[in-house]
């Protein structure tokens, strides 16, 4: 019986021993450990493709048996130090084509996945330093409301100019003594070099050129010539729009046009027929069979401008509304309908004492006159290619008129949409987004400007300053 045990034991011992032996040895095989008297074989080439002892060989990657190819190089390698990327689109878009014989038509219409692409232009050498402390004085609107008289009033914001921005669909380069202002293409139009102040007013005129205020007139660069002209246009014909806007807003549809007589305003029709007279205390371009108008009653003894949209049939179609107090980049959306939607102010008064206001809030009409309703808590902030930005919390997102999110209100910084692309940020790092709330440009840069005429300028310290442009496919 004790022979039995012994042997019992001894069969244990044995089969423990072989069980470790062989978990070592695993172990081994798997490089977990090595023994220092026992040299491993090269593994990273088989016998049949190893170099010769006289062959260079690449310390950072090997090549595969029977191929061309590179595979990765051993993990234990230390990796060589890279240069930063020239551009964060290197391997997305591609510099523009025109550069390489081919026609590519800059656009400022909506941004389509299907139908345009961004590219780099290339072809300008763009400045290295962010800016040069060159002050630039921007003329800014606003409108108030005092008594229930609305009040427009212009003044003068000092700005310091980056070394290479957007306006009206040019691209500017400043280098603190001088201002090129380029086409989507990177063509120079002009070079300013005065010593007055060229300030943007952030206006077209009816040809739908920029227009730029010199020592109090307005001016706006010649394509032909290449040089500043003088221009006829009087700031009571604006379109009301007093930022990057594209060409087109503004403009009249469906052939009724605002005119102006003295300080008053009238509607005529496409042949130029007085549809009606110079009534009006203000009066703006039809857009999808509506215009906004203010005319001057006496509401329990008092003069008050009351603001109205009139149909195509020149009958008041929806009122109580006013337009929004801020007539910049902030204030876009409103005026103009767009896709059967626009942005205004509602002002509520006191029931008898008429100049006391109890609420100045902005909301989103319909052409019926009813306000959308947002998720509950969102306040909508601008509106534009039928998204409207809203903010809660100091978040920011886009919300469909339809009834749909477009982004959530993640983002700590955004835009309005411009010809269908809105930048936005979290931090420091800002981007570009499409309609569909997809990025475009990833969160990368530190400044990006909005999309003007095609053209997009981004900004960041590991890339310096690159330009992208919207172009037809």
């Amino acid at each position: 019986m004790k022979k039995i045990s012994k042997y019992i034991v001894v069969s244990a011992v044995l089969a423990f021993l072989i069980t470790v032996f062989a978990v070592l040895l695993i172990l081994y095989d798997k490089r977990v450990f090595d023994i220092s008297f026992i040299k491993r074989p090269d593994v990273t080439t088989s016998p049949e493709t190893a170099a010769p002892p006289d062959t260079d060989t690449n310390e950072s990657t090997d090549t595969a048996p029977g191929t061309g190819d590179t595979v990765a190089a051993d993990e234990t390698t230390e990796p060589a130090d890279t240069e930063p990327p020239a551009s964060v689109f290197d391997d997305i878009h591609a510099s523009i084509p025109a550069l390489n014989g081919r026609t590519v038509n800059v656009t400022e219409d909506t941004y389509d996945k299907n139908k345009t692409s961004l590219y780099r232009l290339d072809s300008l050498e763009l400045p290295k330093e962010d800016v040069f402390g060159d002050n630039m004085i921007r003329t800014r609107y606003s409108v108030r409301t005092v008594n229930v008289l609305r009040t427009f009033t212009e003044f003068e914001s000092l700005e310091i100019r980056s070394a290479a921005d957007v306006y009206m669909g040019m691209l500017v380069i400043s280098d603190g003594k001088s201002l090129s202002f380029y086409d989507g293409l990177g063509m120079l139009l002009y070079k300013y070099e005065g010593e007055e102040r060229l300030i943007y007013a952030y206006e077209r005129d009816k040809e739908d050129r920029p227009l730029f205020l010199l020592a109090g007139e307005y001016y706006y660069i010649n394509a032909e010539t290449h040089e500043l002209e003088k221009s006829d246009f009087d700031r009571r014909d604006s379109r009301g729009l007093h930022y990057n806007y594209p060409s087109g807003w503004g403009k009249s549809e469906g052939g009724f046009v605002a005119f102006r007589n003295g300080d008053k305003y009238g509607i005529k029709n496409a042949e130029g027929e007085t549809l009606r007279g110079a009534i009006y205390e203000s009066c703006y371009n039809f857009s999808e069979g509506f215009g906004f108008i203010t005319y001057r009653e006496r509401i329990d003894g008092v003069q008050v401008d009351v603001p109205y949209y009139l149909n195509e049939k020149l009958r008041i179609a929806i009122e109580g509304y006013d337009l929004m107090g801020r007539r910049d980049e902030n204030g876009i959306g409103s005026i103009y309908f767009d896709g059967g939607y626009v942005m205004v102010r509602k002002i509520v008064t006191h029931p008898i004492r008429h100049e006391i206001i109890e609420e100045d809030s902005d909301t989103l009409i319909d052409t019926r006159g009813s306000e959308v309703k947002l998720p509950e808590g969102y306040k909508p902030k601008a509106y534009s290619d039928q998204r409207v930005l809203v903010e809660k919390g100091g978040k920011y997102g886009f919300y469909a008129v339809k009834g749909a999110w477009i982004a959530d209100a993640v983002y700590t910084y955004a835009t309005p949409y411009y010809e269908g692309l809105a930048v936005v940020g979290t931090g420091l790092q800002r981007g570009v987004i499409d309609m569909d709330g997809n990025f475009v440009i990833p969160l990368s840069y530190s400044k990006i400007s909005v999309c003007s005429g095609g053209i997009i300028v981004c900004w960041s310290a590991q890339t310096g300053y690159e330009v992208y442009i919207k172009a037809d496919l």
